[in-house]
């Protein structure tokens, strides 16, 4: 696992992707060395990419000391910068982790918790769920599966403006007319 040192000082404006800067996974306490690993920047991005919205970070790197003010466990990801704790506005933290399980099958942490997802790159893996208010152990977070190529395709067409009754065409009950009409239209879209 790549993790690195930075300097929230010197390197905090830092791009680490598209989309993620190196303050962001600053401690909160005020400190300026910050920890990140590499693998946890790409499964952020990844996210981010998915929901196209904005992934929050709310904790990523912590110090020993203000993990335990924080009442975080005592060998937690978060001390070596392989674990954030995230927020994306408008997405459910169940959804969230729905996908991060779909990235994450056989390593990493989930954690479920009201209001974020708790994420991290370690190589075992661990699920729990916190949402009660209590942690307790879970099985992980199935539920997301990637759309199918006639999805995707379809979703393209719909956007495209190129049809519009996109359930019909997933459940593919096309008569060969409806076919005809569709090479029509696609064909009028691209002159």
């Amino acid at each position: 696992m790549s993790v690195k040192t930075y300097s929230k000082k010197k390197s905090g404006s830092v791009k680490l992707s598209v989309n993620f800067t190196v303050a962001e996974f600053a401690c909160h306490d005020g400190s300026d060395t910050v920890l990140i690993s590499g693998e946890l920047v790409t499964l952020l991005q990844k996210i981010r990419d998915h929901f196209g919205k904005p992934v929050t970070i709310n904790s990523a790197y912590r110090t020993a000391a203000w993990n335990a003010k924080q009442g975080g466990a005592p060998k937690s990801q978060h001390l070596s910068g392989t674990a954030a704790d995230i927020t994306i506005p408008g997405v459910s933290p169940l959804t969230v982790a729905q996908y991060t399980e779909f990235l994450q099958p056989v390593t990493g942490g989930i954690g479920v918790y009201p209001s974020f997802v708790h994420v991290d790159v370690r190589n075992t893996r661990t699920r729990w769920d916190s949402r009660s208010g209590s942690e307790k152990a879970v099985s992980g977070w199935q539920g997301y599966s990637e759309a199918s190529k006639l999805d995707q395709a379809v979703d393209k067409l719909v956007k495209a403006g190129v049809i519009d009754s996109p359930e019909r065409w997933k459940a593919g009950d096309w008569t060969d007319r409806a076919v005809e009409l569709l090479l029509i239209k696609m064909a009028g879209a691209l002159v």
